[in-house]
Parts: C-alpha cells; structure tokens; sequence
C-alpha cells in the first residue's frame, strides 16, 4: 500500500516539474525569441510581421502564468519530495546522539521525535484546511485558477509526512538491541 502512495506521490512530483519545466521553458522562448530577436526581424521585414504577431498572440496568452504557475507548482515538488526523502530515509539525520544512547533511552527519544513530528503535522493539517476554507476560492492573478488547488498541498503533505513519520518509527530496525 505505501508503495503506492511513493509511487503515486513521486508521479505527481514529476509531473508538477515538468509542467513547470515546460512553463518556464514557453516564457523564455516568448520573451528572447519571440519578443527579442522576431520583433527585431518583424521590424527589419514587413513580410515577417503576420508571423510575428501570430507567434506573439498565441505565446502571450500561455506566459502570462508562466511566473507564478511554477512557483506554485514548486511547492507541491517540494512537499511530495519532503515525503519521499523521509519514507527512504534520504533527509538529513542527526544521530550521533541516537548512536550513543542504550535500545531502550533510543527508542524513548525516538517516540518523542515521532510525536513531535506528528504534533507539528497535525497542527499544519489544521490551519492549512482552515487557510483554504478562507482564501482557498480566491483565483490566483494571472489564470482563473482557485488557489485553492495550489495549497491543497499542505493538508496532503501533512498527512503524508505524519504516515512516513509514524511509519518509520513503528517499522522494526535491524539492529536494536
């Protein structure tokens, strides 16, 4: 079951990223193709102008989200990718300390991570449903595009991080005297 949802997560990590990717990739295209080196040419050529001001119409109305789409989209990456690095213990982990205490002062100072964790997650659940219950209508400025959809990220994550959290800590450890 949680290999799915590594799967299912890491899929729409990827896809987030390559639709950023191509965004960012449409808005430099249009700003020193099109809006650069075209419009120099369109200026030089009046044979060019029609295709000129065709290309320009049909990327303009895309890059106009081309800023702030990808930023938003960065965030659900971020997230989905906070997950996964957690559920293969990819993160960043301090244990000296956990290195040098007996299985029983380890497994005690693990649990309070654990809950510390979860207790942080659950609060971020709370408040993210409460900050899209307020503002989650609102369409961001440049498509019409609830931003809603956007935060629903961080509920999701919250569940997800507290799943691997609790996951990890619950998972037996080689090792453990």
């Amino acid at each position: 079951m949680l290999r799915l949802v590594d799967k299912l997560a890491e899929g729409i990590a990827i896809l987030c990223f390559v639709v950023s990717s191509g965004f960012i990739f449409l808005n430099v295209l249009n700003r020193y193709l099109v809006l650069g080196l075209m419009r120099d040419w369109a200026k030089d050529y009046e044979g060019l102008r029609p295709a000129y001001f065709a290309v320009r119409d049909i990327l303009g109305g895309v890059v106009v989200t081309a800023d702030e789409v990808p930023g938003l989209l960065l965030v659900w990456v971020a997230f989905l990718g906070a997950y996964l690095a957690m559920r293969r213990e990819g993160h960043i982990a301090f244990d000296l300390l956990l290195d040098n205490l007996s299985g029983g002062a380890k497994r005690a100072v693990e649990a309070l991570n654990a809950a510390l964790i979860t207790g942080f997650l659950v609060m971020l659940f709370w408040q993210s449903i409460r900050m899209i219950r307020v503002s989650g209508t609102t369409e961001i400025e440049t498509a019409e595009i609830a931003q809603g959809w956007f935060m629903l990220i961080l509920p999701l994550a919250a569940i997800l991080l507290a799943l691997a959290a609790l996951t990890r800590f619950f998972t037996p450890k080689e090792g453990i005297e």
